[in-house]
Parts: structure tokens; sequence; C-alpha cells
């Protein structure tokens, strides 16, 4: 979609709307386009700048075949994220973010190892070979630790990048993800602080239709360019085949 075409969106999605003035941080002042009352306006002029950068590098990740993690623990983020989380088959995170996750992976794969034992354990034969009672624990446990870890499990390894549906509310996993060197990537309210991020856009992050636009267009790139073959792929054509496709 052109730019007034993804303004009058935004618009639409009201994702232009702020916070009241004492709540700005001051690193988002630049982002501010007017006031109305007590209540700070977003400049979209400047989201869709900011739109359209993060977009590109995110579909070069995506492209690339590349993990990102998304994060949203807030009421109007978890439907959303957890739908098209299933959908995509995505790693994602919806329940209070597991400290060490990034930083102690090796730990955080062990508990998800365990998980596995668990389950491959309960779907084999061999499970009626335990006692009520230990079928009871074991089936508990696996529950607890999938509740706890969300949309986790496909987390095999350290994610490539971390995508946050609110910068305010995720701090801590920011703080994990820069300390082990993966970029940040989201969406930042106006009493957030923008630096935090690699790449992000500011808008309203209270607004559910402002977050659906948004992961709807990850949707759709995530649809577009799984149909696509990447660069590796194309190289291992055999050039029999390559030269039958010309």
């Amino acid at each position: 979609m052109d730019q007034q075409e993804l303004t009058q969106r935004m618009i639409d999605a009201g994702m232009h709307i702020g916070v009241r003035r004492f709540l700005v941080h001051p690193r988002m002042r630049p982002f501010i386009f007017t006031y109305k009352e007590d209540l700070a306006l977003i400049n979209l002029a400047k989201t869709v700048e900011l739109w359209e950068k993060m977009f590109q590098e995110l579909r070069t990740l995506i492209a690339a075949k590349k993990t990102i993690l998304f994060l949203g623990t807030q009421p109007a983020a978890k439907k959303l994220l957890a739908q098209y989380g299933e959908e995509l088959e995505l790693p994602y995170m919806t329940q209070r973010w597991l400290g060490g996750t990034l930083t102690n992976f090796s730990t955080f794969r062990a508990r998800l190892d365990h998980l596995k034992d668990l389950q491959a354990k309960a779907s084999s034969p061999e499970f009626a070979k335990y006692t009520k009672k230990e079928q009871g624990q074991m089936v508990e446990e696996a529950n607890e630790i999938k509740k706890k870890f969300d949309g986790l499990t496909r987390l095999s390894v350290l994610p490539d990048a971390l995508f946050v549906f609110c910068g305010r509310k995720h701090r801590t996993a920011i703080m994990e993800a820069k300390r082990v060197g993966i970029p940040v990537f989201g969406i930042f309210g106006l009493d957030d602080n923008f630096e935090d991020a690699t790449h992000c856009i500011v808008i309203n992050d209270n607004a559910q239709s402002a977050l659906a636009l948004v992961i709807g267009e990850v949707r759709s790139l995530y649809q577009e360019l799984r149909a696509i073959p990447s660069v590796t792929e194309k190289a291992d054509v055999p050039a029999t085949q390559a030269k039958e496709e010309k």
C-alpha cells in the first residue's frame, strides 16, 4: 500500500492517539504532532517512515528464514498473537516473560527437552506401566511447563530477532536481547524510549485495532515470502533442472 493509504489505515486504527502530556518520554517528543488539550497526538508521517524501514528489515529476516520471537503480554496483544502465532507456526510468548529465557538459554532448552520427554512418555505404549499416580504427576508437570512456556515450545535455538508489542511492558526481555546481541523490533508508545529498539514504530500500543494492523502486515509478509524459495534453495536446484525450467 502507498503512504497515503497506510496513513489513513493508521488513523482508522487509532494509531495516532498518544498519552497524556506528563507521561511522554523525553526521547519521544520528536514524534509528537500536536496536543489536543492534555493528550499528545502522534506524528504519523514519522511513523510511516519508521514502518517502511522496520518492515524492510523484517522482510530480509523472513526471506532468509531467520527465527523471530514475538512477545506480547498485554490484553490487547494476547489473543491476536496466539492466533497468528499458531496459524504461522511461529515462536511467541503471551504469558509473563520468564527471566533468563535469552540470557540463560541452555537452562530454558533443558526445560523444553524435559517437556518433550514427558510428552513422549505419555504417548508411548509404555505409559501404561506407570501407576495412576505417576501418570497423573507426569501429565500435570507437562501441562504446567507447557502453560508457562506458551508458544515458546517452537524455539529450538536462540532467536535471530525479538519483536515486542509494547516496549515499556517488556523491558526485561529487551534488555536480555540486547545483552546477547539480538536485534529488537516492535511497537513503542510515547511513554517508551524508542532508542531501546533496533527498529520500531511509534504508535498507540494500547489499541487492539492498531496491533491488529501491525500483526496483519507481519502475517502478509510470512505468507508472501514462504511461497518464494530462499536464495539457498535456488542454489540447490540442479543445473539440468534449472535449464529445463528455462
